[in-house]
């Protein structure tokens, strides 16, 4: 991190000290030097990435926080590059999203990181897919794909949320291979709240996705990682829509009775508590 930045960031946590009557001391929780991070606060020194977080932890603030306002209220460059796709789309009109995407291939001779432009590419292409169903990745953005995401050893919030846009490009047969990659390389991450989030959506689209296509095997398999991570009860979303998803295995592997009663219970849960959008899309699954 650059010394500038590192001023900032200074700055910015003396501010959330101070805001909540935190001393030096009482932040330094006892593990290095008040001093120290004085000095830290006033541009002077910098400092380690464990001393930050217990610091961070002793104010009862978070690091998303503390770049957050470093930042000036912005959010990061990959937040602001998916505002900019949102902002090009036109369900009528493909213009805005097709340029957009012309434009990574076109920086690509100018650019030390080619592989970040094609993904920027294929995320784009995503969105492209939700209003042209003819929308397909190239040989080159698969395979680049593919050698991104076996080539992370650890899959953070990036990786979980570029996987989960970019997966209606993916057959089921990629789906399922990326999500078992997806468990292998994060599943000790699941504490964290948004990749918590983000792995259910995932686990979910992926279960639905083998039931849709016969795929017995491998949706008993995401059915079972479902239940051995079960939603807590403040979860509730994910709770219906795994009950719809089951009605749906019932069904399809000759449960009808079953089936049927479950999934029209979620979608009556729905409608209970307001979600009308989401009783509408899965009750037109229902009939497809």
């Amino acid at each position: 991190m650059s010394g500038k930045r590192m001023k900032n960031l200074g700055k910015v946590f003396k501010e959330l000290r101070e805001s909540r009557k935190i001393s030096l001391r009482k932040a330094t929780g006892g593990r290095f030097s008040a001093s120290l991070l004085s000095r830290f606060e006033n541009g002077q020194s910098e400092i380690s990435a464990p001393k930050l977080i217990t610091a961070l932890e002793n104010i009862h603030a978070s690091m998303e926080e503390l770049l957050f306002l470093a930042r000036g209220f912005h959010q990061d460059a990959y937040s602001e590059f998916r505002n900019r796709i949102v902002e090009a789309i036109d369900p009528q009109d493909l213009t805005s999203l097709r340029t957009l995407y012309q434009r990574e291939y076109q920086q690509i001779p100018f650019s030390k990181d080619k592989q970040e432009h094609i993904l920027n590419a294929i995320l784009i292409k995503s969105y492209m897919k939700a209003i042209d169903e003819t929308v397909t990745l190239t040989s080159e953005e698969e395979r680049v794909l593919h050698d991104y995401l076996f080539s992370v050893e650890i899959w953070g919030l990036y990786e979980l949320s570029f996987f989960s846009s970019c997966s209606p490009l993916l057959s089921v047969q990629l789906l399922t291979k990326y999500t078992r990659e997806m468990l292998r390389k994060s599943d000790f991450l699941q504490g964290v709240g948004k990749n918590r989030n983000m792995m259910h959506t995932l686990l979910l689209n992926a279960f639905m996705a083998c039931i849709e296509v016969d795929d017995f095997t491998n949706a008993l398999y995401f059915k079972k990682q479902i239940e051995k991570n079960f939603f807590e009860e403040n979860e509730t979303y994910f709770r219906i829509v795994y009950l719809w998803a089951e009605g749906l295995l019932d069904s399809k592997q000759g449960r009808v009775e079953d089936g049927q009663r479950k999934m029209e219970d979620a979608l009556r849960i729905f409608e209970m508590i307001g979600c009308s959008k989401s009783a509408d899309f899965y009750r037109s699954a229902m009939e497809c």
